[in-house]
């Protein structure tokens, strides 16, 4: 048996019988499954991160910082070249799926308005940058699912694919190039990424990519650093912007590292969500802004979510490229952040191309049993 094969009937498994499950990989690393025998999703407060090991964050974009929702590891698969024995997933219970619907597709003229409404509101300095996002109807079955997650892990190396089930949020799959922050030893790698080209459009210097581009992603470079420096953090290293390819598009990315010192993880990772790459700034401006224009539910989307591990690495991931599946519909999240610069057309052209990252997983046609 393949390890394709085996890990298509793992994931099978977990989305027919409706467990709380986390399915992931992390860049250079083998796919992990962590399954709970009892579905209730769990919490944590923040401030408590350091209590737990071995856990699946599942944060959304509108989180709470009292309650980080979280996926127990009570079964732990690994897919490496020997098949592992997936008989143990048939001692989890399940839950009965909420009959909550996902919503309605954003129009293009309802995301055209919100656009034009976030230029204005740059303009006028209400706010600096906004992230307006789209949801997209696409044709996809439950049978489905778990060759569009090989296919996944199978398209890109470098890339955090990652597929979750909760009764709460239903299931979610993403592909995300955006890490939120990788530690190792109490030293932390965040990646600070924002503006978007098509792959066969990438300026051939960096001074061509234009000013709301650079303007853009230096908000969320700033934001980064500005973290780093209010929670005293030592021995700061700043190296970009950069070209970073992520399938169909292009963006830029400016790594910055440092040393914990005294600041706590978990802390950080709380002032560091949402960022300006998927939120806007000023942080909390940009965030009403969004919710009074966006009329579907984030959810996940936006959000953040990885394996969590208090005793040794810790590699989290922004939440994009994303679908959500549920009721036996499917939808695409999509964004694009938005200045005062933006053109709206452009911006719409630009959450379509962000789509193809999913949408070329879909139309496949080889065979991953």
């Amino acid at each position: 048996m393949s390890e394709k094969s085996v890990l298509h009937k793992a994931l099978a498994h977990c989305i027919d019988n409706r467990l709380t499950f986390a399915a992931f990989r992390t860049p250079g690393q083998p796919v992990q499954l962590w399954a709970q025998r009892t579905p209730d999703l769990e919490t944590v407060d923040g401030t408590l991160l350091l209590e737990l090991n071995q856990v699946f964050l599942v944060a959304p974009f509108d989180l709470d910082r009292e309650k980080v929702p979280f996926i127990r590891a009570d079964i732990e698969l690994m897919f490496p070249e020997i098949d592992p024995d997936i008989s143990s997933l048939e001692e989890c219970e399940g839950a009965p799926e909420k009959e909550q619907g996902i919503g309605m597709a954003t129009p293009k003229a309802e995301f055209i308005d919100s656009v034009n409404a976030a230029k204005q509101a740059c303009k006028s300095r209400t706010i600096s940058k906004a992230v307006i996002s789209r949801v997209m109807d696409v044709t996809l079955g439950a049978d489905q699912l778990p060759e569009l997650f090989v296919r996944g892990i199978n398209a890109s190396e470098e890339t955090f694919v990652a597929m979750a089930h909760t009764p709460e949020h239903g299931l979610w799959m993403g592909a995300s190039p955006e890490r939120l922050v990788h530690e190792h030893l109490d030293h932390v790698r965040v990646d600070a990424i924002a503006a978007t080209r098509p792959i066969e459009a990438i300026p051939d210097r960096m001074s061509n990519w234009g000013a709301k581009e650079l303007d853009e992603q230096g908000q969320v470079a700033c934001h980064v650093h500005s973290t780093f420096v209010r929670g005293d953090m030592r021995n700061i290293v700043v190296r970009g912007p950069e070209v970073m390819q992520a399938g169909p598009v292009a963006h830029l990315r400016t790594v910055l590292e440092a040393d914990l010192g005294e600041t706590l993880l978990g802390d950080l990772i709380l002032e560091l969500h949402p960022t300006p790459a998927v939120c806007g700034a000023p942080v909390d401006a940009a965030r009403a802004f969004i919710k009074a224009h966006e009329r579907h539910e984030r959810a996940l989307y936006a959000g953040f979510w990885g394996p969590w591990n208090a005793e040794g690495p810790t590699e989290l991931f922004v939440n994009l490229r994303c679908l959500r599946y549920r009721s036996g519909n499917a939808q695409l999240h999509v964004g694009a952040g938005i200045t005062a610069g933006s053109d709206a057309e452009m911006e719409w052209t630009e959450t379509e191309h962000k789509a193809e990252t999913l949408l070329r997983l879909m139309v496949k046609k080889e065979s991953v049993s």
